[in-house]
Order: C-alpha cells, then structure tokens, then sequence
C-alpha cells in the first residue's frame, strides 16, 4: 500500500493484534481499517465517524484500495453505531480524554460487550484510565509515542471480572508505562514538563500562589522518572 500510517495510528492498529473485527471510532479517513486490511491483519471492519465530511473522505479511501466489501462506513457518534459484540476490537483514537470517557459511558453494556478497547486520548488519558478502572475494565498494554514532535499515550484495555485499582501515580503516568524501565520517549515526555515547571518556578516569588502546586507537581514528576533511571 502506497499510505504508510503514522506512528501513533500505527501503534493504534498493533494494539488490536490478533483481533481481526474492529471498529475504528471517529476514522476520519479510514487510513488504519484500510491498512490493517491491505496488511493482512484485519478481515471486516468498520469505519466509522460523526461528520459527513470525513465519512466521505473515507469511503474514498476505501473506494481508492477496493476494500469496499471489506470495510463498511456508518454515520453516527460513539459506539452507538455498533450491537453488542459486533467486533471484537474498538479503537478510539484522536480526541480529549473527557470526550473518549462521554463515549465509553453513553452506554456501558455495549461499551463491555466488546472484547478490547485501544483509546488514544490527545490529553487527559488519566481520566480514561480512571473510567476504565470504575467499569470493570483492565489496561493490559501502554506504550507512549513521539509522533510529528506530539507525545500520544495509547491505552489498551480489556473487560475483567476481578477488582482493578490504580493510585495516583497509575493514573497520571499509567501503571504500564511508569513500570517500563529506560523507556526514552516516556522520559522525554515528562522531562519536557519537569523542565518547563522548573522554568516557572524559578521567575516566581517565594510567596506567589502557584509555587506549592508546581512544587508538589515537580515532587510526583520526580518520583516516576526516578524510577526509569
């Protein structure tokens, strides 16, 4: 195939690995079904999105590769395109994390029907793992990419009946990520935080109102890049 994906979509599509009937949630394009068809790894998907626009950029897409048999478009918002257990595999990839969290829960039943989730929240992915916690659901696999110079975090999380509890420190850096040692990109990201908190810090008055937060921000980020040295 001529498109080659991003790294972040391309991290997206392992992540659903040995699945082979997904959804791709707000697929814009529907570059990463397309690929995983064209790659052998996925036998039906559907590609799904909320705008008229990008529906039609991806049924051209998928016209442009003649996977139209392969791979079906649906027009709606969230899951509430699927039945339960349609696929086995919804990715959800590209939005804010309160906006994944708003999707997850519109209807949970449906949201645990399936039997892997792989989200990429552009920010707040804490809030996602703590839904993902509160609903009986557990992260089974991380991994952090640098991608255009944007870091993205990509979550991977399957349906469990045993009790899952994560700290603060698992939901802000994630139980996987912060656990794997000498993970470059995972240090990059929280140094380039670290750095600029320090940046702050130091042209703030020792009285000013922000410097106890940013203390205690600088203290966590510490504690987790400790431990990737």
């Amino acid at each position: 195939m001529s498109y080659e994906l991003s790294t972040r979509l391309q991290t997206c599509l392992d992540a659903l690995k040995p699945l082979q009937k997904i959804a791709d949630i707000g697929t814009d394009h529907a570059y990463l079904p397309c690929v995983g068809m064209l790659d052998n790894q996925l036998t039906y998907a559907i590609a799904a999105d909320i705008g008229v626009g990008p529906l039609e950029s991806a049924k051209a897409t998928i016209k442009r590769y003649g996977l139209e048999a392969k791979i079906e478009t649906r027009l709606g918002g969230g899951l509430s395109i699927l039945a339960p257990s349609e696929v086995e595999g919804v990715v959800v990839a590209g939005m804010g994390g309160k906006l994944i969290v708003s999707i997850l829960d519109a209807d949970i039943p449906l949201t645990t029907s399936f039997k892997r989730l792989v989200l990429q929240p552009n920010i707040d992915a804490n809030l996602v793992r703590a839904w993902l916690s509160n609903h009986s659901f557990t992260i089974i696999d991380e991994k952090i990419v640098l991608d255009e110079g944007k870091f993205y975090e990509v979550i991977v999380a399957e349906p469990t009946d045993e009790e899952t509890s994560y700290n603060e420190l698992d939901l802000e850096f994630g139980p996987i990520l912060r656990q794997t040692p000498n993970d470059e990109v995972f240090k990059a990201r929280w140094m380039k935080e670290f750095n600029k908190n320090q940046e702050i810090m130091d042209q703030l008055a020792v009285n000013h109102p922000r410097l106890a937060d940013l203390e205690a921000r600088q203290a966590l980020l510490s504690e987790v890049l400790k431990c990737q040295s």
